[in-house]
């Protein structure tokens, strides 16, 4: 049973985040079809549409990188690994990582933990000038004590919190979504 409540999680996760996206993509329609990236690539676009699309290039490049980082462990060196988080992070999110990542490095060194992650779809639900909120859907393969070594599948979700900080994008808050 269990394995099927983790099927439907995922699959009402991948639907969710394909929701968001369809949002954040109808959301950037123009009254003639066209989307505004489309218009800022043909030179159509006026200045606020190229600005729009140049922040949701920056934002979606933001957050999959925290995502990457994120879900990259490996036991062996953590250092680098944490820190490429941190310096993606900002405000109650860095507080938090920052405070669990003893626990952590531990946790991946006890457990000879390995784990990559990919990126397989981002949506913007909502932005500002200052602001934006994002869906990610995420797998990544972990390979640990309790896998044998063998790599195995895990699949996430995550709702990204953005904030522009001295004209960076960086992870406010970070949830994982069902």
């Amino acid at each position: 049973m269990s394995r099927r409540w983790s099927l439907a999680t995922a699959v009402l996760g991948v639907l969710a985040v394909a929701l968001a996206a369809a949002i954040a993509v109808t959301a950037l329609r123009s009254d003639d079809g066209r989307s505004a990236l489309e218009r800022a690539v043909t030179g159509s676009a006026d200045a606020a549409e190229t600005d729009l699309t140049r922040t949701h290039r920056e934002v979606a490049e933001a957050a999959r990188e925290l995502t990457l980082a994120f879900l990259e462990v490996d036991h062996r060196d953590m250092e680098p690994l944490t820190k490429a988080v941190l310096d993606r992070a900002t405000g109650e999110f860095a507080e938090q990582y920052a405070a669990s990542v003893e626990d952590l490095v531990d946790s991946a060194e006890r457990n000879e933990s390995v784990s990559s992650g990919e990126v397989l779809s981002l949506g913007i639900g909502d932005l500002d000038a200052d602001s934006a909120l994002v869906y990610v859907a995420a797998d990544s393969e972990v390979a640990n004590l309790t896998t044998e070594g063998t790599k195995q599948p895990r699949y996430y979700r995550l709702q990204i919190d953005m904030v522009r900080e001295d004209d960076r994008w960086l992870a406010s808050n970070v949830q994982f979504v069902s």
